[in-house]
């Protein structure tokens, strides 16, 4: 008697959220991949893959931004000689990955975490005798070391994101 009653509730539940073009019920199920998507059908998880592009030019202009200064390094020639140099890392590409629902435990919050990942060079200045001459210099030269390195971004329930920093994440 009780399951019956539990599934009656159940039942009415969901057919008072349904509307004549499947509502909620439908889009539950597309989303989930448990139905076929109609002609034209987008979820959220795509609409906020669709703005990594933004996010990811917007992120790659900052990041440059806060490398740009790069670090001082020296270089050592002999036992008791060798030169300073700048090194920096520069960001020359990204590519959108994945967007992932998530539920946020502590704060009971929904929404998505896109993936960007980010291709850099690193660039040298010229070898100088002390660091001050290193420090004026720019990091202009292109080194053979490349690299990638992967973000992780928040968005909210409805797909927006809060300008955040990326976190960097090996997935």
């Amino acid at each position: 008697m009780k399951k019956a009653l539990l599934a009656a509730i159940v039942c009415m539940a969901m057919v008072s959220c349904e509307t004549p073009e499947g509502g909620v019920v439908n889009k539950v199920m597309m989303d989930w991949g448990l139905k076929a998507r109609p002609e034209g059908y987008t979820s959220e998880a795509d609409k906020v893959f669709q703005r990594l592009g933004g996010v990811g030019a917007t992120e790659m202009k900052r990041m440059n931004a806060e490398l740009e200064h790069g670090q001082v390094k020296f270089q050592q020639m002999t036992d008791l000689k060798g030169k300073y140099y700048k090194e920096a890392k520069v960001y020359e590409s990204f590519y959108p990955v994945d967007v992932a629902s998530v539920t946020r435990s502590g704060e009971n919050e929904t929404g998505f975490d896109g993936f960007i990942e980010y291709a850099y060079r690193i660039y040298q200045s010229a070898r100088k005798s002390t660091t001050v001459e290193a420090e004026a210099e720019t990091a202009s030269i292109p080194t053979d070391t490349v690299g990638r390195d992967l973000f992780r971004y928040h968005f909210g329930p409805t797909g927006e994101w809060n300008g955040a920093k990326g976190e960097k994440s090996k997935r």
